[in-house]
């Protein structure tokens, strides 16, 4: 069970518009910072500030597939948030 700071911590990461955008399209699939760049026209500075913050809570994994990293949703509760504000 998470602690109440930590669970704090999570919805404060997730509850940002952009990284909120980036963990709606990882949630379809994994890709790389320079496809979420491309998709969210955001500098790719702040898309790795922004993916370095879900990765350092767990909310995100990542794994190298040739020269690029892919990133995906790791923790089951953030998931789970998704499906609930999505209506699912």
């Amino acid at each position: 069970m998470r602690s109440i700071e930590e669970q704090c911590r999570i919805l404060k990461a997730i509850g940002h518009p952009y990284r909120m955008e980036i963990i709606l399209g990882l949630k379809k699939d994994g890709c790389n910072v320079t496809a979420i760049q491309k998709k969210l026209g955001i500098p790719q500075p702040t898309i790795s500030h922004h993916l370095m913050v879900l990765k350092n809570l767990g909310i995100l994994r990542n794994r190298r597939v040739g020269k690029k990293i892919c990133y995906c949703v790791e923790m089951e509760e953030v998931k789970e948030i998704l499906k609930l504000l999505a209506g699912d």
